[in-house]
């Protein structure tokens, strides 16, 4: 694999330096020291360590025991490859079309897009009392549930990384403490479900559940609705009754549910 070549001059933008030092971490095919990364790329050893340290934040590369620098797992989330993309889009389809019908909710598909949530796909329900399309929205990670579900399946790092920056409250229901949204972390891993009651908007409820494959959490699945009617006490066998339906529906594409 070809290692691109340093710049002719170093670009002056954070960007540009980040960029091109994920590039050739990338090219490397294998683990890289941050003195070499600095030799290839043109820059301080000073910057380059810090550029690992912002990339290695964001999960864009990882570490390994000696201290090199590998590409990391959120590289995924900049492209969807020809073994995701009908996963995320065609073969999950029928899912949430599936879930709408039987449940009369919006159902939706997002994924962990780095710095927060992305939805990737909505299907509406026919009821005259619904949630608005939410495909393309990106939503702070812990104000939904499909939110919960991805910073559940976070390591322990990155978890303790994204609790220590000021989280943004939306409502008066918006859970934004480090120790309640731990605890509700712990609950979440343990239930494999998540419920938020009107932590985005007012009036609207979500429960989402994880899409696992080869043990790893690569999408979520939730629904939504007008928080009268969809709640745990007026939908006290959702959990379950959702949890069967996915597992069954990607056991039998041959995917693994959690």
């Amino acid at each position: 694999m070809t290692t691109p070549e340093p710049p002719s001059s170093v670009a002056e933008g954070p960007v540009d330096r980040a960029f091109h030092l994920l590039q050739v971490v990338v090219a490397a095919g294998g683990p890289v020291g941050v003195r070499e990364l600095g030799r290839r790329t043109g820059l301080p050893r000073s910057t380059a360590s810090r550029l690992v340290g912002t990339l290695e934040r964001l999960r864009m590369v990882d570490r390994t025991a000696d201290g090199d620098v590998i590409p990391g797992g959120a590289l995924a989330t900049l492209q969807i490859d020809k073994d995701t993309a009908p996963l995320l889009r065609d073969r999950l389809h029928p899912l949430l079309v599936d879930l709408v019908h039987r449940f009369g909710e919006n159902a939706a598909l997002a994924v962990d897009d780095g710095d927060e949530l992305l939805y990737v796909s909505n299907i509406a329900s026919e009821n005259p009392v619904s949630v608005g399309d939410v495909s393309g929205e990106r939503h702070p990670f812990h104000l939904v549930a499909p939110g919960l579900i991805a910073m559940a399946a976070w390591p322990a790092k990155r978890l303790a990384n994204h609790l220590a920056t000021p989280l943004e409250s939306a409502t008066e229901h918006s859970v934004i403490t480090p120790a309640a949204l731990r605890k509700r972390i712990s609950t979440v891993r343990s239930d494999g479900f998540a419920w938020t009651n009107q932590e985005l908007d007012i009036g609207i409820n979500g429960f989402a559940v994880p899409v696992v494959i080869d043990g790893e959490t690569v999408a979520t699945i939730s629904l939504y609705g007008p928080s009268y009617r969809f709640s745990p006490e007026a939908r006290p066998e959702l959990a379950g009754d959702v949890a069967t339906i996915v597992r069954d529906r990607l056991s039998d594409q041959h995917m693994t549910s959690h």
